[in-house]
């Protein structure tokens, strides 16, 4: 029975790899750009059409030439990405370079799971963190940009993204770390003392050791991150605060960094909530530096708690990310809409607290809120203005409310960029990085992009996914963190549901939308639209 499901499977992944080299298209292990496009090298945090497909798909579109490594070097779903073949796979490509945008959990780890899961040694770790330092030797006029994560905390952890005693004791890890954090910074009542040491008495410690030694050794290598951007080995350094909570680990973690962060050059850093977008925008800061531009972007809220707003899983609030955000991408925050490149829309939740989206109040109807947000959308876009939505009212998905009322004012098109995807900041790095990349390309391009976006953000994430959830999935007993045999069924039956969208509410002819499940779980979908 086991050697049978495993020829099945692979045939079903033989056809799956098809289709994803057609959302990949022919970018993988080359220069992709056109013409005398200067030349970014791009190493990514795996092979998520997060972190590769949709990134370079978006650069390419904005006329940017790209390298990048071969797919089978990177990270991918139970595949270990390969850092020191990397390593010499940029040193031959470092000549080319006009610039570096890296991800540093890649280049130590081997990619972002493989950070919090690794079983490497420091010393090796250690090893290739110097690395970094030669990068001048091999290309000393190309800017080096470095994106990094702390290590998350998450409250929950499922299908292999953490060690597998995440799956069982991540919340019990979660609450212990999240109490002494709070315990530093205000202390705890009798009831959370309690807590605590129930926590610390429960828990195996061979788990938690586990789970602290790793963590100090990518504290570790963050603080040498650090002390390569002060020696100026690095030109700009972001570290991403991965699936954290205003009381967390990675949020004590970050705290401690705070004395080596006050002694770095001025605007070499950049810290805040997220990971998935830090490459996004990395390469719109580079691509900004490379043109001598330093655009303008003005920001509107939804009415309510607007700039207040606590996201789900995040320890600040997004206005501070917001602004944190336009300076790493390389922009600067306009005092008018008059005065800006860009106009930023933030739909925030009235009440300040993002659900997720596939919470049942999330419906297409008619709501005041959204209204105006569209009919202001719709004066910005007849003055002339580009403008981009950053949809973060829910987390995974879009809001429904929000995206008929674009639909009814005849919006959907119209917009610089759309995103509405998993948490705030990571819809915010695509909603601004392709907002502000959206001026260097023409308008088919643009409206492919915004497409694109439109299918996965609102009608999959925030509509179809529960659906081919309960569908495909549970009726036959399946797991949505690994598809297995059902991922056939599985994308058929969400192509089909997104052909029938895209006839009802886009304007791209259905039969170009080709969809996959790269990493066989239905959180992570690929989508393309042939041009």
């Amino acid at each position: 029975m086991v050697g049978v499901m495993k020829r099945g499977a692979g045939r079903w992944m033989s056809r799956l790899l098809l289709c994803w080299s057609f959302v990949l298209l022919c970018f993988a292990g080359g220069a992709v750009g056109r013409g005398e496009a200067k030349s970014i090298v791009y190493i990514p945090a795996d092979d998520r059409p997060v972190s590769l497909g949709y990134v370079v798909d978006t650069l390419q579109a904005s006329g940017c030439q790209l390298i990048v490594p071969p797919a089978e070097l990177l990270a991918g779903r139970g595949r270990a990405g390969k850092p020191e073949a990397l390593w010499q796979w940029l040193a031959e490509q470092a000549p080319a370079a006009d610039a570096f945008v890296l991800s540093g959990d890649t280049l130590i780890y081997g990619g972002l799971v493989d950070s919090r899961t690794h079983e490497l040694p420091g010393f090796i770790l250690e090893g290739r963190l110097q690395r970094f330092a030669g990068l001048r030797l091999m290309n000393a006029r190309a800017p080096v940009y470095v994106f990094a994560t702390l290590m998350r905390s998450p409250k929950m952890s499922i299908g292999g993204m953490e060690p597998v005693y995440y799956e069982k004791y991540g919340g019990a890890l979660f609450q212990l770390t999240a109490l002494q954090d709070e315990a530093e910074l205000r202390g705890l009542s009798e009831e959370e003392q309690s807590k605590l040491q129930g926590l610390e008495a429960s828990l195996p410690q061979e788990y938690l050791s586990d789970w602290l030694e790793r963590r100090a050794k990518n504290y570790q290598i963050n603080t040498g991150l650090l002390a390569l951007l002060k020696q100026k080995q690095l030109d700009y350094l972001l570290l991403g605060r991965d699936d954290t909570s205003p009381f967390s680990r990675s949020h004590q973690e970050f705290r401690s960094l705070q004395p080596l962060v006050r002694d770095l050059p001025a605007g070499t850093f950049a810290s805040f909530p997220g990971a998935d977008q830090l490459g996004m925008v990395l390469l719109t800061r580079a691509s900004n530096r490379l043109a001598g531009k330093r655009p303008s972007v003005y920001v509107r809220y939804a009415a309510g708690a607007g700039p207040d707003t606590l996201a789900s899983y995040e320890d600040q609030p997004l206005g501070l990310t917001v602004v944190d955000h336009i300076k790493a991408a390389g922009g600067q925050v306009a005092a008018t809409a008059q005065q800006a490149d860009l106009v930023l829309y933030l739909n925030t939740p009235l009440n300040g607290k993002t659900e997720e989206a596939d919470v049942f109040t999330n419906l297409p109807v008619r709501e005041e809120r959204t209204e105006k947000l569209a009919q202001q959308m719709a004066e910005d876009i007849r003055a002339g203005r580009l403008v981009a939505m950053a949809d973060v009212a829910y987390a995974n998905g879009a809001d429904n409310s929000l995206l008929q009322a674009m639909f009814k004012q005849g919006l959907l098109d119209k917009l610089a960029a759309y995103s509405g995807w998993n948490t705030a900041s990571n819809t915010l790095g695509y909603a601004l990085g392709q907002g502000l990349l959206a001026r260097n390309m023409d308008d088919k391009e643009r409206k492919r992009l915004l497409a694109v976006r439109y299918l996965e953000d609102w009608a999959y994430q925030a509509n179809i996914r529960p659906e081919v959830c309960w569908e495909v999935v549970y009726l036959n007993q399946g797991r949505t963190e690994y598809l297995s045999w059902l991922n056939p069924e599985a994308t058929a039956r969400t192509n089909e549901k997104l052909q029938r969208f895209a006839r009802r509410f886009l304007w791209i002819d259905p039969a170009a939308i080709r969809v996959a499940y790269p990493w066989d779980r239905m959180f992570d979908l690929a989508v393309a639209v042939a041009p």
